[in-house]
């Protein structure tokens, strides 16, 4: 093999399939996004250093288990899917969908050894984070706790790419509340400037004696929070009222029109609040944030 250029920007590719066990591949691709943000593949640590006694210096080199992560970022359309296999769970016992994702890199050039695919095994998502605020598109960032990470052949199929409208704060689609105060029908707020939701889970891979790969990754805790940076009408007194009187309501973020994803937050509670005004000139804002109760696992949360 004769390397003879640089990794070059926009040579990028990615597509992923859903996985029939963990860490194996099967099935047919799916698309991620027409406008994918970023991408990033780590290793983690693959040794630890040894010494011994008789000297300062390190003897020796012992081999770690593999810990791979993949970080994904994108601009989800209305016919995503990813979306939906990161914070829906795939069984009532709040289990996950695994997923192996396909990378090139130097895709456009023609020599093969100056091009890198790339496969990632046996991924489930640690973390969802999905935003958008004024002007803005929607961003979705994930971030995969991964099987495995190796060199793969070049790409020879592709996916039909997604044709669904790209999702804007702005554009439309909506955010509601139901549930305790509302200024206007089932708005938040007059006023709605931005919204940030987390989905995290807390994943443990478990490895075998005989094995540097794990064999295993299990979901534990499931936590949902986010946050609206809202206007606080009124002067705020209501809303005030509503978070310390720990009034629950349900979230709805319809993120556009004609069968785009829908986010329901059922039973959400401020965690909480704060006034304040100034000379800056401006209409009062306050970033809020809330915790959503899940009431089960069985229940989508995007649909």
């Amino acid at each position: 093999m004769v390397l003879n250029t640089i990794a070059k920007p926009f040579q990028g590719s990615c597509k992923f399939w859903i996985e029939s066990s963990y860490g194996t591949l099967s099935g047919v691709s799916y698309p991620v996004s027409c406008k994918i943000q970023n991408i990033r593949l780590e290793t983690g640590d693959i040794f630890k250093s040894l010494r011994d006694i008789g000297s300062p210096l390190v003897c020796a080199l012992l081999k770690q288990t593999h810990e791979p992560k993949f970080h994904l970022e994108y601009i989800p359309q209305c016919d995503d899917t990813l979306m939906a296999l990161a914070i829906n769970s795939a069984s009532s016992c709040c289990t996950l969908n695994s997923l192996t994702f396909k990378v090139g890199i130097n895709i456009c050039e023609s020599d093969p050894d100056n091009q890198s695919w790339y496969l990632v095994n046996g991924c489930k998502p640690a973390s969802c984070r999905i935003t958008a605020s004024k002007n803005t598109e929607v961003l979705v960032s994930l971030d995969y706790e991964a099987q495995s990470v190796c060199t793969d052949a070049p790409d020879t199929s592709s996916p039909a790419p997604l044709t669904g409208e790209y999702l804007a704060f702005n554009v439309a689609g909506s955010i509601t509340k139901t549930g305790g105060w509302n200024p206007v029908g089932s708005k938040i707020a007059y006023i709605t400037n931005s919204i940030e939701l987390n989905f995290t889970r807390k994943l443990t891979g478990y490895t075998d004696h005989d094995s540097l790969v794990k064999a295993y990754l299990i979901e534990g805790e499931y936590d949902v929070e986010g946050s609206v940076d809202i206007t606080l009408d009124g002067g705020g007194a209501m809303h005030i009222a509503e978070v310390q009187s720990m009034v629950t309501f349900t979230i709805v973020w319809n993120m556009g029109d004609g069968g785009c994803p829908v986010i329901t937050l059922p039973n959400c509670a401020w965690k909480n609040a704060a006034v304040e005004t100034n000379v800056g000139g401006e209409a009062i804002f306050f970033n809020n944030p809330f915790t959503a109760k899940l009431v089960d696992c069985s229940t989508p949360i995007i649909s």
